[in-house]
């Protein structure tokens, strides 16, 4: 296993106890991305179609940072597809990133293909490769989750499993100004990172 597997194994398996631990490196973290442009990407999908961050421009996007071993990652799957579901036709996007290719790269896709299929991921599972994982700050834990909004700025960055409520809260204000048709400044009420 790599020295990058190992680390966000452990980062994945940290109990919350010592999750205060980590508030520095997450405060930096979140301090380096919030309120920047996202960085812009073109990786491959399951079926090795191209996707741009750029085809998604005017949405309100997440974008999620998970492994397939990845049991917070797992557990936060569920709230993301019911919010997807919920909420595409008004204008959101959820772009699932794997790291397995990275981390796990001797699996060869075969631990995705079935998390994929038990879960039914309705939005696009997209293949991340070392360019995006170094973009995004080589995502320090697992899974991590940025809401970039309508004009391409990260919003917020989540940190760790995220419940669905808090996805649903955080999403709503820039779904309603994006309905009536403003430029999100409705959204700078979203609440901020922890």
């Amino acid at each position: 296993m790599s020295r990058l597997a190992a680390a966000l194994v452990v980062s994945c398996l940290m109990v919350p106890q010592i999750g205060w631990a980590q508030a520095p490196l997450r405060d930096e973290y979140v301090k380096r991305f919030q309120g920047k442009p996202a960085p812009p990407f073109a990786l491959k999908d399951m079926n090795g179609r191209a996707v741009r961050l750029s085809d998604y421009r005017g949405k309100v996007v997440l974008l999620n940072f998970w492994y397939s071993a990845c049991y917070p990652c797992r557990a936060e799957t569920p709230d993301l597809i019911t919010l997807y579901r919920a909420h595409e036709s008004q204008g959101l996007a959820v772009l699932g990133i794997n790291t397995d290719a990275l981390i796990m790269a001797s699996d060869q896709g075969r631990t995705l293909r079935s998390f994929v299929d038990t879960f039914r991921i309705p939005y696009p599972v997209l293949v991340a490769d070392r360019k995006v994982f170094e973009d995004y700050g080589r995502t320090p834990i697992a899974p991590i989750t940025f809401l970039v909004d309508p004009r391409g700025t990260i919003a917020r960055v989540f940190w760790g499993a995220t419940h669905g409520r808090d996805f649903e809260s955080a999403v709503g204000p820039y779904l309603e100004a994006r309905a009536a048709g403003g430029p999100s400044k409705g959204a700078a009420s979203a609440p901020a990172a922890p």
